[in-house]
């Protein structure tokens, strides 16, 4: 039976790894086997860094430059990760049917996307060198996201004072739009395992769906949204005490 240091090891292992786009069926065979070599080096009254005879960041740095990069594979995450982040990003307006474009959005959202893959890559690789706590990873993480969210924030808004559309959907465009959207984040959601990513567009959608589809005042569609975007704090935390009680075991 590993350790609780041992196990966190292995998980920050992997995470780093497939950051850095290694094929899944080799990170897999290297998992298994070191999880042999920890369990026989704890009988031993081992610590990581004897057994390694390194720090856990020379090992993995020198793990990463053995390993082939699955350039196929990565090239299909950031494909998916792509699209997920574009349907999260227009399916808002789409469901009030105010699905438009503007030459600042098609311009600058691509580079956000990009330049927001890059961080969280970096960041993620770094939580994986430096042993991240699930706490830490999840601080860090939420400040990588509200960062990244802003930038959204700001060019959505301030493309709309700017510029002016050079296209406007139609009722009917904004419905294949919204179904397109919700097909991509259903397809993100298996392709991820998780169903954080089908979730928190549902909670964050409520408001837009109430402003369209209801005769509620702005208040109260205000409050709903405000309750929405605390659901999602709330299980948040509470997903990152399971992780936290999973690792402990």
């Amino acid at each position: 039976m590993l350790s609780v240091k041992s196990k966190a090891f292995i998980e920050n292992l992997r995470l780093y790894l497939v950051t850095s786009g290694k094929k899944q069926k080799e990170i897999n065979e290297l998992i298994d086997e070191l999880k042999v070599h920890l369990i026989e080096a704890e009988k031993q009254g081992k610590s990581i860094d004897e057994m390694i005879d390194c720090t856990p960041e020379q090992y993995m740095n020198s793990l990463k430059r053995e390993m082939d990069t699955d350039y196929k594979n990565l090239i299909k995450n950031v494909t998916i990760i792509f699209a997920g982040v574009i349907a999260y990003l227009i399916m808002g307006s789409a469901i009030k049917g105010e699905f438009s474009l503007n030459i600042v959005q098609v311009i600058a959202f691509p580079l956000i996307i990009i330049a927001g893959l890059l961080i969280y890559v970096f960041f993620l690789q770094q939580a994986g060198k430096k042993q991240f706590s699930t706490k830490k990873l999840f601080v860090m993480g939420m400040l990588a996201t509200t960062s990244v969210n802003t930038l959204f924030i700001l060019v959505l808004l301030g493309s709309t004072l700017i510029v002016e559309p050079f296209y406007i959907g139609t009722t009917f465009v904004n419905w294949i739009v919204v179904g397109v959207c919700a097909s991509i984040l259903i397809i993100f959601a298996i392709w991820s395992k998780t169903w954080f990513s089908i979730l928190i567009p549902v909670l964050l959608f409520i408001p837009d769906m109430l402003f369209r589809f209801s005769n509620l005042s702005d208040t109260t569609i205000f409050i709903i949204g405000l309750a929405s975007f605390m659901l999602i704090f709330i299980f948040m935390i509470i997903n990152l005490l399971i992780m936290d009680k999973r690792k402990k075991r």
